[in-house]
Formats: structure tokens, C-alpha cells, sequence
């Protein structure tokens, strides 16, 4: 995933093989494509979620420059949406979440974010598949600013929509300017 900052960087999100398992990997470039070394180490991040494989597929930036990945994290027997946020230094936010990180489980099974999105009012709009045992069906999130779930939105923070009797996968979340979510 790739996102531009307002002062030109280019930021991209995925993962990177520890070893062992993946981990969430963001790194940052200037505008003429060398390491921006200001970002992490070397202009490199890689942060671990879980004990198992984590994926970043979406990235976000915000009006204050903190920078949201979204993706899940193997919760031991399937994956939970995953959301991280930075400061613009790489370091993790610790007021988001646990140590700048959160992770939900949406359905009984496999949850993964694809897309997201950031609203005007600072909340954090998810979106991907929830498996329901035999096909996945398109699965939302919001977070409030300190990643807790947005109760005002479906009363737990979730939606799961199931659009035909096969798999369902919401690959792009957009805001329009008066509010609505479009996936």
C-alpha cells in the first residue's frame, strides 16, 4: 500500500519475513525516491503485532501527519483486523490502542483489512473480509482516535455485509465529503 504526505514523502506499508513469521513493515521515502532516514531506522519500520504472521495491506495518513496501517495479525488460529499507527517519526503512538496497535476480531473466522480510510472528524474507517465458514462476506470497522471500537456505528463498531451466496471481500473504502462510506 502506498500513501503521499502533504510534504511530498511517500509512504508505503506491507510486511517483512522475521524469520520465523511476518511482521507489519512501513518505510519512507523523500520525494526524489532516496530513504527518508529521519523514519525509523534507515527509514524502515517493521513492528510485530502478534506471535504469529502479521500483514499490513492499507495505509492511511492523517491531517496531523501520524500514519495508520491496517491489515491482521494471526490471533493463534485465524487473523483479526489489525490497525497500527505511527508517529510521523516511525516511532508507534502509545495512545492508540495497546502501544499503538489493536486487534479485532469481526466474525468467528479469518478477519483481514484491505482498505482504509480516515474520516474529517479523525476516526478510522475499515474495510475487508470476515469468513463465516464457508465464504467470506465484506466486514467494516470504525475506531475512535484512541482505536477504540466506534459504538455509534452499528452499536459495536462493526458491520459484516453478506452480498451474494459466495465470497464477498471489500477491497477500497472512500469518506464522501458529507459523511457516507463508500466501499
Amino acid at each position: 500500500a502506498v500513501a503521499i504526505q502533504s510534504d511530498g514523502k511517500i509512504v508505503v506499508a506491507g510486511y517483512s519475513y522475521n524469520e520465523t513469521d511476518s511482521d507489519v513493515a512501513v518505510v519512507r521515502y523523500n520525494s526524489d525516491g532516496t530513504l527518508d532516514t529521519t523514519f525509523g531506522i534507515g527509514g524502515k519500520v517493521t513492528t510485530p503485532i502478534g506471535s504469529g504472521e502479521d500483514y499490513g495491506h492499507a495505509v492511511a495518513i492523517q491531517s496531523d501527519g501520524k500514519i495508520v496501517v491496517a491489515g491482521s495479525s494471526n490471533n493463534g488460529s485465524n487473523g483479526d483486523f489489525a490497525v497500527v499507527r505511527y508517529q510521523t517519526n516511525g516511532e508507534l503512538d502509545t495512545s492508540f490502542g495497546e502501544g499503538g496497535k489493536v486487534t479485532t476480531p469481526i466474525g468467528s473466522g479469518a478477519d483481514c483489512i484491505f482498505a482504509v480510510a480516515i474520516q474529517s472528524d479523525g476516526k478510522i474507517v475499515v474495510a475487508g473480509y470476515t469468513y463465516d465458514g464457508s465464504f467470506d462476506d465484506i466486514a467494516l470497522a470504525r475506531y475512535n482516535t484512541d482505536a477504540s471500537l466506534d459504538t455509534s456505528f452499528d452499536e459495536d463498531g462493526k458491520v459484516i455485509t453478506d452480498v451474494s451466496s459466495d465470497d464477498d471481500d471489500a477491497y477500497l473504502v472512500a469518506i464522501q465529503s458529507y459523511g457516507k462510506i463508500v466501499v
